[in-house]
């Protein structure tokens, strides 16, 4: 575990990143913007005592969206590794759950996102040409 300073406006990660880190939040806000949001305004805004970057983590996945500094922020860099050993440590039916759950996010986030909704409106439309 590391603790690192964040100046505002700092990307910590971006969509499709190694995700190699979780994140504490000690202070100041980190904003989290999925990969269709090209505004300026983050999708959710993560504070004190939140983590993120967990999910990537978990399922030894891409990073899915990206972080950024919304103030000057203080954290603590937990790395893969030394979040797999806390994880270790737990019960088992713990480490499922959450690995359950983060695949039920991420199923989630794919079928409400407006890109892959239109990859899968051109594959129905496709088929239904074919007929």
């Amino acid at each position: 575990m590391k603790r690192i300073a964040i100046k505002k406006n700092k990307t910590i990660f971006s969509a499709g990143d190694v995700a190699d880190s979780v994140y504490l939040i000690i202070s100041g806000e980190i904003g989290i913007f999925f990969p269709t949001n090209t505004s300026e305004k983050p999708d959710f805004t993560l504070g004190e005592n939140e983590i993120f970057g967990e999910m990537g983590v978990i399922d030894k996945s891409l990073r899915a969206g990206r972080a950024d500094a919304i103030t000057d922020a203080n954290l603590i860099r937990i790395s893969q590794n030394d979040f797999n050993d806390k994880l270790a440590k737990s019960d088992p039916f713990i480490l499922g759950l959450i690995r359950v759950l983060v695949t039920r996010l991420r199923d989630l986030l794919k079928r409400t996102s407006p890109i892959e909704n239109s990859k899968q409106d051109v594959e129905e439309t496709d088929q239904n040409s074919d007929s």
